[in-house]
């Protein structure tokens, strides 16, 4: 169950709904998902490459020798095409565009593998934007990848624990900057997430999945993080929040204003799987 309240906003306000992919809308780590399912000994070096290689310069690399191996464009599709996207997830995505709102993803992974993943789960049209690292299949079927704040440019010297290559405060903060919008929800899992968190104001919304980085960051740092946090474990429980934040009734958010302590964690929640692949882009 959610374990904080949100805030009471006109019920017609405009929205702008921002999303971490990876272990945030997919159940996977797209970066890991590709090769620990096409090539098991790549994968063991991308493992063993943690902290000496900069993240999205070692999926370049790793994606050279993934096609020197004669795994082509159709393989790598095929793949991602199968990564897990939890049906209640969909289904609060749908409503939240039924209700006007905007929804932008904003994530280190890369272009081709959201995109490829949206458009399996027929979701790509409800996204007005993917803010992530530039991809694309060359004319052999290799796929390349390049940094979104390339080495071509100043670098952003975010203070937060921000990647070189994608300051995502720096991002969400021109979408905030673009409109007047009434109300902004950011739904992240990551370390590269308390960065467009701090950036949201009282009356915004930060939903951060329970058991990994985001919630020990914001935890940790409370006096940066000025809007309300609404704690989630899986894709249920984003449905409900949806639901909770998109209603009219103004009685629905009075109804979950007592602050909760953290559950007791399950096994599933704090798994290896999900702190090491965060770990690798922290």
């Amino acid at each position: 169950m959610l374990s904080t309240s949100i805030p009471a906003v006109p019920p017609l306000a405009e929205r702008l709904f921002v999303f971490d992919f990876d272990w945030t809308l997919i159940d996977a780590d797209s970066d890991n998902w590709v090769f620990e399912n096409l090539s098991k000994e790549l994968y063991q070096q991308q493992l063993d490459a943690v902290g000496k290689v900069q993240w999205t310069d070692l999926q370049q690399r790793l994606l050279g020798e993934l096609f020197d191996r004669g795994v082509f464009r159709g393989d790598i599709e095929r793949t991602l095409s199968q990564i897990p996207f939890a049906p209640e997830m969909i289904e609060a995505l749908r409503l939240m565009k039924s209700q006007g709102a905007e929804l932008y993803i904003l994530s280190d992974a890369n272009t081709v593998y959201i995109e490829t993943v949206l458009k399996a789960y027929n979701i790509d049209q409800l996204f007005t934007k993917v803010i992530t690292n530039p991809a694309a299949f060359d004319e052999r079927g290799r796929l390349d990848v390049i940094r979104f704040h390339g080495l071509d440019k100043e670098p952003h010297n975010c203070p937060l624990p921000c990647q070189p290559n994608l300051c995502k405060g720096r991002e969400i903060q021109k979408l905030i900057d673009a409109q007047s919008w009434k109300q902004v929800i950011y739904m992240g899992d990551s370390t590269n997430d308390f960065c467009p968190s701090t950036r949201l104001q009282s009356k915004d919304v930060v939903l951060a999945r329970r058991g990994l980085l985001l919630e020990k960051e914001i935890k940790e740092n409370p006096q940066l993080v000025k809007t309300h946090v609404m704690y989630w474990n899986d894709a249920r429980d984003v449905l409900e929040a949806t639901q909770l934040i998109l209603s009219s009734n103004p009685l629905l958010p009075t109804a979950v204003t007592s602050t909760k302590p953290a559950e007791i964690l399950s096994p599933m929640e704090t798994s290896d799987s999900k702190m090491h692949a965060q770990a690798v882009r922290a």
